[in-house]
């Protein structure tokens, strides 16, 4: 069966009390719903009311528009969109709340719809909105008590474009100001520019100009949800060492040439040489079970039934705060000397959460670091307490200033009061990557 998506359309035909129409815009629902189709997505519609949606913007010289107007099982469904008691959110893998001014009337106080987009959100759904659609964020609350916006960063229809359009006085609220003052960390671009932000599996455009690319943000983030991640370690005997590297630095150049590979690297541990790793991502389990059936994966296999100390460990992981694969594959310049760390936590059950929502707030600025190259953290899917850090510095003295970065400091202090066995040094692994070694 096809993946579901919801999209949320408004019931709210009036714009206050100026007797002018208004309705769901209907770029903001076509552009996305191009996007998603395409990738072989069904969707579905609801509505605060149910029953036909009132449109605007029904500009059907835009072919996105008239393909979708044009559409007669879509344009049954937008004609008889469900309710919210009708909707049950495990059947989703996103919701998308499309824009319109109507939105401003009757999304923010609809607790059904909140709910709903809670509960797709919690069960690790994708929430975007576009335009006036965000009006549908700014109650939303999550098991955890605090507001979806919350220390994310969200973007909308700014108060600047709501004074051009001169309706700033005819809304119920602002919704950049209602937005930051639930916490939202507010990103914007000048009057009618496309602007999308992706954080934390939460999409937003800034108005319709941004409604097609909210819809390829949309399908980046579950493709990326889709994505495999996987650590395997070698302990090798030593005099299988180099033949081995060798084997690995096959299978690395094959799978890094494949469009399905998001990255692939191979390291050996700085401080026992014999103990080799490979980390890879692909975007499908499919794609990465296909990998592992070519003629160098099963080159490595063979090799390891003869050259290994120990069996194989192989582990799955799920990437918190996803990055893309150009992200993944960013490099080392040649004048670097590369630092690899790999660190792994094992958490006090109970406190995991905490480890994340610290990580939360200190990933952005660790990325932004300029000696940094890469920096991920991960959780273990046979085990939500424990957690692995993939960091990539560009030498030694990069490293050494992280750790007296001042955002580190929480994330130490986690580490030396809340995993099971201290020092939490113990997991941490300093490695020497051999295969690709692609430099700038």
């Amino acid at each position: 069966m096809k993946k579901k998506i919801l999209f949320v359309v408004t019931s709210h035909d009036k714009k206050g009390n100026t007797g002018e129409g208004t309705g769901f815009y209907l770029s903001e629902v076509a552009h996305p719903w191009e996007v998603l189709t395409n990738a072989g997505y069904d969707i579905d519609f609801v509505s605060p009311q149910g029953g036909e949606a009132p449109v605007d913007g029904l500009n059907l010289g835009d072919a996105a528009n008239k393909k979708f107007w044009n559409d007669a099982v879509y344009k049954e469904r937008i004609e008889k969109t469900r309710k919210p008691s009708e909707i049950n959110p495990v059947q989703y893998v996103a919701i998308h709340y499309a824009g319109g001014h109507g939105a401003m009337w009757d999304f923010a106080d609809n607790t059904a719809l909140a709910a709903i987009a809670a509960k797709i959100y919690e069960n690790g759904g994708i929430v975007s909105a576009v335009c006036h659609g965000p009006a549908g964020l700014v109650n939303i609350r999550l098991s955890n008590g605090r507001y979806l916006v919350d220390g994310k960063k969200i973007n909308a229809f700014t108060n600047e474009e709501e004074v051009a359009v001169k309706l700033d006085k005819v809304v119920p609220f602002l919704l950049e100001s209602k937005l930051m003052e639930r916490g939202a960390i507010f990103e914007k671009s000048g009057l009618w520019q496309s602007h999308v932000v992706t954080d934390q599996r939460v999409v937003t455009g800034q108005n319709p100009q941004s409604a097609k690319a909210v819809g390829e943000a949309v399908l980046s983030a579950l493709q990326q949800q889709q994505a495999v991640a996987r650590l395997t370690r070698y302990e090798v005997k030593p005099e299988y060492q180099d033949q081995f590297k060798k084997a690995i630095r096959d299978y690395v150049s094959y799978a890094i040439d494949i469009e399905s590979n998001i990255m692939a690297e191979a390291y050996y541990e700085r401080e026992n040489p014999s103990i080799l790793w490979i980390t890879e991502r692909w975007v499908s389990i499919e794609e990465w079970l296909k990998a592992k059936s070519n003629t160098q994966s099963q080159a490595v296999s063979r090799l390891a039934e003869m050259a290994l100390q120990t069996p194989i460990k192989s582990i799955s992981i799920k990437d918190l705060e996803t990055l893309s694969k150009q992200q993944w594959r960013k490099t080392a310049n040649i004048a670097d000397s590369q630092l690899t760390i790999m660190l792994f936590v094992d958490a006090k059950a109970g406190t995991q959460q905490r480890f994340k929502d610290v990580y939360h707030v200190a990933m952005p600025q660790f990325r932004s670091e300029p000696g940094v190259i890469t920096y991920q953290l991960s959780e273990l899917e046979e085990d939500d307490t424990q957690f692995v850090t993939y960091e990539k510095f560009r030498s030694n003295a990069a490293f050494q200033y992280h750790l007296n970065f001042p955002p580190i400091r929480p994330v130490i202090d986690y580490l030396n009061s809340s995993i099971k066995k201290q020092p939490f040094q113990n997991g941490l692994h300093n490695l020497i990557e051999f295969a690709p070694l692609i430099r700038q």
